[in-house]
């Protein structure tokens, strides 16, 4: 009875292992890889949680290799565009993500995220290179656990291993399932890998930056990064492998009376709102005849002292967001700690008591990078960098020519040994 339950222990989960991965089929050659590098994203850290709670693998990690004093997100500091940003070293408008949720007036067709999304596993709606398609292009091999958008296939290629989104995988068996791919030998070992936990971004939304189960969300993560240091300790490979840690974004309080109602300004029935909240998208009907730039803009220009309002195409310059067939014709930017909504959406029972989204000019919405290993210098803070120049430095960590990207291979060199 005893050995058929531990028989059975072990099917299930060599079951799961061989479910959940999907094997790239392409017939081609793979290199022998070089040193492996680690890409984990803990969503919604920002920048000064480390100072909130004890976080000792973390430290570790810093004190035998760097950290940023921030990681300065793309505009709009919100999950799928800036976890692109990371990835392709661009800015939303060039890499297609310009928001967790969008309309292209040529697919006829909205983007949103989620568990079971089909839009979020469709390659079509991403215009650069990311870093996995960059390695398998190059003839080496990458893995990827739940990053946002690995899961779809881009520019015909996917990752050697995937895994489709699924909450129910635990953060042990993500890191888990990173020593099984790093136990791989040879060519079959993976040059890039990549996980993501939600965990602390959760939290944020949920209770607030400062609040204590935000805090006990760092700590738990914390302990996630830890079963993965141990696991390249117990291989004797923790200073063999290059490790990064970064977040998308920050997280900042929000109040209920903190709120901005489109509807007291103009008629909501004229237009379509393609999303809300730091921000809103608004969409024109194009059957309306009162539905124009020109008679709704002048009601919203002013109407409200912490919101801004810009025509398409005529965002200012540090926004990078030019001409974007999915940037809609108005878009109405929150103050940080407001929200813009309409009266029959606001729920002060159902409110977020922390968001993001607003631009980066503002500290809360600044994420964490801290890198160990081989290439990076050890017990040292750098300056806040911006996300999109993480790409060129990844490539030159792996030895590996980089796709078109936006970003600048000098802005990171200072954390580089050489």
């Amino acid at each position: 009875m005893k050995f058929s339950i531990v028989y059975k222990y072990f099917l299930i989960l060599f079951l799961f292992s061989c479910s959940q991965i999907q094997d790239q089929t392409l017939s081609q050659s793979y290199n022998n890889p070089g040193t492996p590098l680690i890409l984990i994203s803990i969503d919604g850290f920002r920048w000064d949680y480390l100072e909130k709670t004890e976080t000792p693998y973390l430290d570790e990690l810093i004190a035998s290799g760097i950290r940023s004093e921030g990681l300065i997100p793309s505009y709009p500091s919100k999950t799928f565009p800036n976890h692109l940003s990371i990835v392709t070293g661009s800015y939303p408008n060039n890499h297609g993500l310009v928001a967790n949720r969008m309309y292209d007036e040529v697919f006829d067709e909205y983007y949103y995220i989620g568990q079971g999304s089909t839009a979020a596993r469709d390659g079509k709606w991403i215009n650069r290179e990311p870093i996995w398609v960059t390695v398998e292009n190059q003839s080496l091999r990458a893995m990827t656990m739940f990053w946002p958008a690995s899961d779809a296939e881009i520019s015909g290629v996917r990752p050697s291993n995937w895994f489709a989104y699924d909450e129910s995988i635990t953060n042990t068996q993500r890191m888990e399932q990173l020593l099984r791919w790093l136990d791989l030998k040879d060519s079959n070992r993976p040059t890039f890998l990549a996980s993501y936990f939600s965990d602390v971004d959760n939290a944020g939304h949920a209770y607030g930056p400062n609040a204590e189960e935000t805090i006990a969300a760092i700590q738990s993560v914390d302990n996630e990064i830890g079963v993965l240091i141990n696991g390249l300790k117990d291989r004797d490979i923790f200073d063999a492998v290059n490790i990064m840690i970064v977040s998308d974004h920050g997280m900042t309080e929000t109040y209920t009376d903190k709120v901005i109602f489109l509807d007291d300004y103009i008629d909501i029935s004229k237009v379509e709102l393609v999303d809300k909240g730091p921000f809103a998208v608004i969409r024109l009907i194009d059957s309306d005849p009162e539905s124009t730039v020109e008679n709704l803009f002048p009601l919203l220009e002013n109407a409200h002292p912490n919101m801004k309002v810009y025509k398409k195409n005529e965002f200012p310059e540090n926004f990078h967001m030019t001409d974007n067939r999915r940037i809609q014709d108005m878009t109405a930017v929150a103050d940080d700690h407001w929200r813009i909504l309409t009266r029959d959406t606001f729920n002060p029972n159902y409110f977020p008591s922390g968001d993001h989204g607003y631009h980066p000019d503002y500290e809360s919405m600044h994420g964490i990078f801290i890198g160990h290993g081989p290439e990076f210098k050890e017990n040292y803070v750098g300056p806040r960098i911006e996300n999109i120049h993480l790409y060129e430095m990844m490539c030159k960590l792996m030895n590996i020519t980089p796709s078109l990207n936006d970003g600048d291979l000098s802005e990171t060199t200072s954390f580089l040994k050489n």
